[in-house]
């Protein structure tokens, strides 16, 4: 059993700060990443899949002769720059590229990661039936936050990187792939079929996702840019059920922030043992499939609704407008928050919001009595998943929403 510590300045409350925890900063940066591009083969019946990372970089100064990527148990085949092999050590977490011919400054260089990964244990999941559950669908789709991404491609995997990004993955049929951005092509070869997509937009390697299944597909739109929803075909009459408000979200949340939603398009995809309630991916977020409502859930299950709006507002502020360093994670898992009461208000009632912020204090409170109290902001944790908790949502949302409301002015 681990030794909880209790703090003394926090009023006997247990520590924040676990065991082997440590102050956590972005690595020095070799250079700005410009453009990423995966390009995949997926054996969905084999759970394993092989490609190519091409990532494109532009150096800071010259005489730089090592890179460090993040990668986490892929096996490296090679690795080329600017189209020769270079040497390479790899030790199973980081992947250590020696430049032959060291960089210059401003002097664009693209390296190659030949790569393939057998039944992968995060970052990218292989969802199949068994004996448990048969009449499980069979999926594939990615989870990269908060630095999962390394373990089904080699990157720069903190979120201050931001790049374009482009997936190209090999599927059979009669799965679909959804990805970032708009798809620009499709082609079918035999038995499978390969779709391509491009997201032109810079955002950071944990919002790169990828989501593969034999979907239902429910098309509306929001000032001309596809919105649309993708669930498990036997599931597919709760789609609208679920989902159908967002187009109306993005209208509201584009007046409220004063921003158009700025992603060619929006995809929802409800996915089989998401391993959270939602993910806001750049234009593509995964949701969970136990967020769908039948009938009789529907009436009075509001849940999903705030879901749906939380990872919405993550395309501003997340996403758009994206954090630096993990331990300012509360100013956009705050802000979603905040909005989900943003849209109570809205839709239904000055009551229903100013309730809904109550139980959002109630919540945040809850956890510093009961757990621990820390900053809203620390950079010492042992992984940066841990700071996501009330003190960042709940409490977040509440700080947020008392400085829009001018209380105390």
């Amino acid at each position: 059993m681990p030794n909880l510590s209790f703090d003394s300045d926090n009023n006997g409350r247990r520590s924040f700060e676990l065991p082997g925890s440590r102050p956590h900063y972005n690595p020095d940066r070799p250079g700005q990443v410009e453009h990423i591009f995966l390009d995949l083969v997926l054996d969905i019946a084999r759970q394993s899949y092989h490609g190519t990372c091409h990532i494109r970089i532009k150096p800071v100064r010259d005489g730089i002769d090592r890179l460090t990527l993040d990668a986490v148990n892929l096996q490296i085949n090679s690795v080329q720059a600017a189209g020769i092999e270079q040497p390479f050590d790899y030790d199973g977490e980081q992947l250590q590229i020696r430049l032959e011919q060291p960089t210059q400054a401003e002097k664009t260089l693209e390296v190659s990661i030949d790569y393939q990964v057998e039944q992968p244990q995060r970052g990218i999941y292989f969802i199949a039936p068994d004996d448990d559950y048969p009449e499980k669908p069979v999926q594939v789709w990615t989870q990269g936050e908060d630095e999962d991404s390394r373990y089904w491609f080699p990157c720069f995997d903190y979120p201050g990187q931001l790049a374009t990004s482009e997936i190209r993955v090999r599927i059979p049929k009669p799965y679909m792939a959804i990805s970032n951005g708009e798809l620009v092509d499709t082609q079918d070869l035999g038995s499978d079929r390969i779709y391509h997509w491009s997201q032109k937009q810079v955002h950071p390697t944990y919002l790169m996702t990828l989501a593969v299944g034999d979907f239902a597909e429910f098309k509306e739109e929001w000032q001309g840019k596809p919105v649309t929803y993708y669930v498990e075909r036997s599931r597919a009459d709760d789609a609208l059920r679920t989902m159908g408000k967002t187009p109306r979200m993005i209208e509201f949340f584009s007046k409220a922030f004063g921003y158009s939603y700025p992603f060619p398009k929006y995809a929802q995809v409800c996915v089989n043992d998401f391993i959270f309630g939602g993910m806001e991916n750049t234009s593509t977020t995964l949701l969970t499939d136990r967020c769908l409502l039948d009938e009789r859930a529907a009436l009075d299950n509001q849940n999903s609704e705030s879901l749906v709006a939380h990872e919405l507002a993550h395309q501003w502020f997340g996403d758009l407008v994206v954090i630096k360093h993990w331990s300012h994670a509360w100013i956009k898992e705050g802000m979603a928050s905040y909005a989900e009461i943003l849209w109570v208000t809205d839709e239904y009632s000055q009551e229903d919001g100013a309730y809904y912020r109550l139980g959002e204090a109630r919540n945040y409170l809850a956890e510093d009595s009961s757990r621990y109290r820390r900053p809203m902001v620390t950079h010492v944790y042992r992984e940066a998943i841990e700071l996501y908790d009330r003190h960042i949502y709940d409490k977040g949302a509440c700080v947020l929403s008392h400085d829009s409301l001018g209380v105390g002015r």
